[in-house]
């Protein structure tokens, strides 16, 4: 990354975090009602390079589902966060990024690229994955099992050391 641009996202990474920590405190931010844990999941998936699936397609792996968008400062802020642990579970967890209502394609393909991104992104256009999950605060991250049943959702901010130690010990563990 060029030392402009590391400023940039290093700038504006701190600004979203305390933004995010606002928000946490604004929200109640934390583990959510939503999809019943427990339960097997279902959900069509549209991925951005125009294929479909089933979130049930993936049943025998774990999946880590992060909703995200451009325009969410907090979001912005754990984003390469992600990219950092899905480089070391990836072989053992599934991780897909939800995009949910982004303003546009291509804002959201910036953001992927400065940050490098790596895991599969679907698209959630109208939120109706993220309401499924109980979303009530951005980010929201799923956690499922690899029988297919949610364990965790969590609303807010999930930096590298908490989301590694929720794949370890509910995932994994």
């Amino acid at each position: 990354m060029a030392p402009q641009r590391t400023r940039t996202y290093a700038l504006a990474s701190a600004a979203a975090a305390a933004i995010a920590a606002v928000l946490v405190i604004a929200l109640g931010a934390g583990d959510q009602p939503g999809a019943e844990p427990g339960q097997p999941v279902s959900a069509r998936l549209e991925f951005f390079d125009g294929s479909t699936g089933d979130l049930a397609d993936l049943a025998g792996t774990p999946v880590v589902l992060n909703f995200w968008a451009s325009w969410c400062p907090a979001c912005v802020a754990e984003m390469a966060d992600f990219g950092d642990v899905h480089r070391e579970f990836g072989d053992r967890v599934v991780f897909l990024g939800l995009n949910m209502q982004e303003i546009s394609v291509d804002a959201a393909l910036r953001l992927i690229d400065e940050t490098g991104v790596e895991y599969r992104m679907v698209h959630d256009r109208d939120g109706a994955l993220y309401r499924m999950f109980g979303g009530i605060a951005m980010p929201t991250t799923v956690f499922i099992d690899a029988h297919g049943s949610v364990v965790r959702v969590h609303g807010g901010v999930l930096f590298e050391d908490d989301l590694r130690r929720i794949i370890e010990s509910e995932l994994l563990g």
